[in-house]
């Protein structure tokens, strides 16, 4: 009886431990087991978790974290699809337009012996140009930069022979080659401009401080997104993936425009901080700051800016600008003559053509001759700046025309050996702000996350590791352009240890060093209407975010009243309240909560009446229903420039639909945009 229960409790046992083996071989975890798991739920126990989360949901995989540009518990920020269908489907690659289809009359090369310029005179050009054509003269009028860059130039005309030797006082010529005996039968006008030698410099001492010191050149592009500049710069884009390159997928742009981001870019201070100092009605405003090229000449480099399109360039658009020369080597003046003197052509916007080249040409090879002269001919510590507005300020589109020869410019940098011996940073102050760009779901990043890649050459990388190092781990974590600021001191400083890295912000930082995980947008000095790190939840458009953005565009009219524009100016409405969004606050357990200061946060996105305005904003409202807004937190997300013409105030023009009409004149009719939109600056 003993031994047949046994079995019978044998036979359950093996029953039993079968059963066991079975269901532990079915829900074996693939992954690893425990460890595995446990990350999985610590991952998703973050601020995309909402309070009724299901078992089903509890279960499914970690988001990967390559689909976050930063992911953190502070900073989570998507990475978008740059070839997304709802992108491409407004994306339309425009062919390159050249300025002329004639060969050049005049060319100029450097003679390094002499260490000068010689102009030489094509003869079998200007026969092919003009085959009946007898004598021919040329002649130059020299460009000079007036008190606060005001328009002068040595007038002429002064005549020169073949190969003529420009002297070295000469900053930039315009040249005209017309018929001997009928001047008004001009043949070709040019214009160049010059890099010279500077006499006072001591060779010894620029060859040892190049050898320790890399030099830094800053190539910029503006209204630049990540995500645009993979679509329009293929080319490019690929040129920036090769060893020593470094994108930084978290940089985010702390102001709205150009202005803001360049300044904090060029001084470390904010938009407040500088303009606490500056009365920009008043000339010289400008000349008062530090900047990154004041740290540098004063470590002994020589330094350079240039920038196309002078109508709008940053210190200059409703701007004062600067009364001394803020700069070595200046293109301003140079830009400025040739765009009154010779034929300009408008594409995109504005001047792309200036006379024979693309404006952005002039930039360009300014930069080229800087390194041709003292990166690869004879080594000089340089800093310099060269910016681009023209191709693609107003058309995401314009800077696909331009890939090809932008990277045939960084080629011929390589070839001038500047990747060997100097830092070099590709970036931008900030995306598309106007224009079709603006109607994706992912405009809110497009205008807020510029491109930023830093390279470092090869000796530098094996001297320095750890620097190395902190950019490629700094490539997925939060970072400003104050923190861009300091990074670009940072090299500076190796060459001037009585430099110190101080900023106004306390927890902004260089790059160079590793910047802090779980990093807010406060600590790195953005502004939270520019802060892509929250996450925001999308509401009904209710009565009552109706009534708060009434409340909005009445602070936009009492702004303008205020400040006496609303005798020139309509009084606005809201037209349409296009779409709403709530910041979203998590406790510990990733539930959406009350924040603690009983305000919440809300985006919106609004028309308004009578000018057909575009706005998105960032207001608080507390809970009484009060509603917080800066006005540096209401953007326009479309054109206003045939309808803000009668006030020049940068903010305002943002807001003002002018009274009277404004008469259609020729420049309109240029300044109309291919898909017949006028676009803003």
């Amino acid at each position: 009886m003993f031994r047949r229960l046994a079995f019978k409790n044998g036979k359950l046992a093996l029953v039993a431990l079968l059963l066991i083996f079975i269901f532990i071989f079915v829900n074996r975890d693939p992954n690893g087991g425990d460890e595995r798991r446990t990350q999985t739920t610590t991952v998703h126990s973050t601020r995309f978790n909402v309070k009724s989360t299901t078992r089903k949901q509890a279960n499914k995989p970690a988001t990967p974290i390559k689909e976050f540009c930063v992911f953190d518990h502070k900073c989570k920020i998507p990475r978008i699809d740059p070839f997304s269908q709802d992108a491409m489907t407004y994306f339309k690659t425009p062919k390159f337009k050249e300025c002329t289809n004639q060969p050049d009359l005049l060319t100029v090369r450097f003679d390094r012996q002499k260490r000068q310029y010689v102009v030489h005179v094509n003869v079998l050009v200007s026969m092919k140009l003009l085959p009946n054509l007898s004598d021919f003269s040329c002649a130059y009028s020299e460009i000079m930069r007036g008190p606060n860059d005001s328009l002068t130039w040595n007038v002429g005309p002064y005549y020169f022979d073949q190969d003529w030797v420009v002297p070295r006082r000469i900053q930039g010529i315009i040249v005209e080659c017309y018929e001997f005996r009928n001047k008004s039968r001009i043949i070709q006008r040019n214009a160049f401009s010059f890099i010279q030698h500077q006499s006072d410099r001591d060779e010894k001492i620029d060859e040892e401080r190049t050898r320790n010191h890399p030099s830094v050149i800053m190539l910029g592009i503006d209204s630049m997104s990540q995500m645009n500049f993979q679509r329009a710069m293929p080319l490019t884009a690929q040129f920036v993936r090769q060893l020593g390159w470094y994108e930084m997928l978290g940089y985010n742009k702390i102001g709205d425009n150009t202005l803001p981001n360049m300044m904090a870019l060029l001084t470390g201070l904010t938009t407040r901080q500088w303009r606490s100092k500056c009365d920009l009605e008043k000339p010289g405003c400008f000349d008062s700051f530090t900047y990154l090229w004041n740290n540098f000449r004063n470590a002994g480099y020589l330094t350079a800016y240039a920038e196309d399109t002078p109508s709008i360039d940053t210190f200059h658009y409703i701007l004062p600008g600067f009364i001394r020369q803020p700069v070595d080597y200046y293109l301003r003046p140079f830009l400025m003559v040739i765009q009154q003197l010779l034929v300009t052509v408008k594409h995109y916007g504005y001047d792309y053509c200036l006379g024979r080249r693309q404006s952005f040409r002039y930039v360009f090879d300014y930069c080229l001759q800087l390194v041709q002269r003292f990166v690869d001919e004879t080594p000089k510590p340089v800093f310099g700046v060269f910016w681009s507005n023209s191709f693609s300020h107003d058309d995401f589109r314009g800077a696909a025309s331009v890939d090809k020869d932008f990277v045939r410019y960084l080629e011929l940098f390589k070839k001038h050996r500047l990747f060997e011996k100097a830092v070099v940073i590709l970036f931008s102050d900030h995306g598309q702000r106007q224009g079709a760009l603006m109607e994706l779901t992912s405009s809110f990043l497009e205008e807020r996350l510029p491109m930023l890649h830093i390279y470092l050459p090869p000796w530098y990388r094996k001297q320095y590791p750890e620097v190395a190092h902190a950019l490629d781990v700094n490539r997925r974590r939060l970072s400003s352009t104050v923190d861009l600021h300091l990074t670009v001191k940072n090299f500076v400083q190796q060459a001037d240890p009585g430099l110190l890295l101080e900023s106004p912000c306390l927890k902004c930082q260089s790059l160079l060093q590793i910047l802090p995980v779980n990093r807010s947008c406060e600590d790195a000095s953005i502004p939270e209407h520019w802060c892509t790190c929250d996450s925001y939840l999308q509401v009904p458009c209710s009565d009552l975010l109706k009534y708060w953005a009434r409340k909005v565009v009445n602070l936009i009219n009492m702004y303008l009243s205020t400040n006496n524009y609303d005798k020139k100016c309509h009084r606005l409405k809201l037209s349409r309240l296009q779409r709403a969004e709530r910041m979203q606050h998590f406790d510990e357990n990733g539930n959406d909560v009350m924040p603690s200061s009983r305000l919440q946060t809300y985006r919106i996105k609004f028309t308004t009446q009578p000018n057909g305005g575009l706005f998105r904003a960032t207001f608080l409202t507390d809970w009484e229903g009060k509603v917080q807004v800066r006005n540096e937190f209401i953007t326009r997300l479309n054109s206003y420039r045939n309808e803000s013409f009668c006030i020049s105030d940068r903010i305002a023009k943002m807001f003002c639909a002018c009274l009277k009409a404004r008469l259609k004149t020729l420049y309109d009719v240029i300044n109309i945009n291919d898909n017949g939109t006028p676009m803003d600056l």
